[in-house]
């Protein structure tokens, strides 16, 4: 399945902080990448990358985001 042009930005700044930082992005910065106000926004595209199986996230772990490509 194809990415918008959105979730493959969010997938691609996913990546790249996770290897800048050995950690996954919070959701605030990964808004704040977007130019988005809302941290909803950014819950709806990472859902998005979930069900497409570009990621997981782990439940009840903060910044547990990784990337399965």
């Amino acid at each position: 399945m194809n990415l918008t042009a959105r979730q493959l930005e969010t997938l691609d700044f996913i990546k790249s902080y996770i290897e800048r930082n050995r950690i996954a992005p919070s959701f605030e910065e990964i808004a704040d990448h977007l130019g988005l106000k809302s941290k909803s926004g950014v819950h709806r595209i990472i859902a998005a990358l979930e069900q497409r199986g570009r990621i997981r996230k782990i439940p009840s772990c903060a910044r547990a985001i990784k990337v399965l490509e």
